[in-house]
């Protein structure tokens, strides 16, 4: 049995991006650049993986269209799981960055992991128990799993996958480019490792490429 492999991809350049609107649970598509940089991070990932590989993928439009490429190249299909998506941002959803910031102008830093940012949407801690559910009843025996998702996800992801508590969690941050490659491993005696983190190595020859972190 080889030692547990999770590749955590981050979607794609979607529309939101460019029209300056809020993330979370808004549902839209990829851009041109976007379906570019998808079968870019596609490619790179069957060269580097040999084996057998399970495809997870969130729900929403821009992380299910960027796992699209990724299971035409591997000849799977992917599971879409709702626990993958973002962080519910509520009353937020449909709100262009500044209209968001005019109407919920305060949060709290770092993060309390019971603060509510927006009505209607997710605690930190909810937003945790979500995903750390997903990777409860993720699979790591048998190949690899590519699990394509969000930003902000990243951190209650590899949160959960080094042990770290909540309020420990809340006071740290993953960078995460579209497209980066996360790869979560394990190492001597079984200890969680973060073996890349964030790498967008694969973009770097499309034009028009701009690192995109929100």
């Amino acid at each position: 049995m080889g030692k547990p492999v999770v590749i955590a991809v981050r979607h794609a350049e979607s529309v939101h991006h460019v029209r300056g609107l809020s993330g979370g649970w808004i549902d839209t598509p990829l851009t041109d650049l976007g379906r570019k940089q998808a079968l870019t991070v596609a490619q790179r990932l069957k060269r580097e993986i040999a084996g057998p590989v399970r495809l997870y993928t969130s729900d929403l439009k821009r992380a299910a269209e960027t796992a699209e490429p990724i299971a035409a190249a591997f000849g799977v299909e992917a599971a879409h799981d709702v626990r993958l998506r973002e962080q519910s941002n509520g009353e937020a959803l449909g709100l262009t960055i500044e209209e968001m910031l005019n109407r919920f102008p305060q949060q709290p830093f770092p993060h309390a992991p019971d603060h509510r940012p927006f009505p209607g949407g997710e605690t930190a801690r909810e937003f945790r128990a979500r995903v750390s559910s997903f990777m409860e009843d993720l699979r790591t025996d048998d190949g690899v799993a590519i699990l394509v998702t969000h930003g902000g996800t990243m951190r209650p992801l590899i949160a959960h996958w080094l042990g770290l508590s909540e309020e420990t969690a809340s006071t740290i941050g993953f960078p995460s480019h579209v497209t980066g490659i996360t790869v979560l491993t394990e190492g001597w005696h079984g200890l969680r490792e973060i073996e890349r983190l964030n790498d967008i190595g694969h973009l770097a020859g499309i034009p028009g490429y701009v690192p995109i972190k929100s």
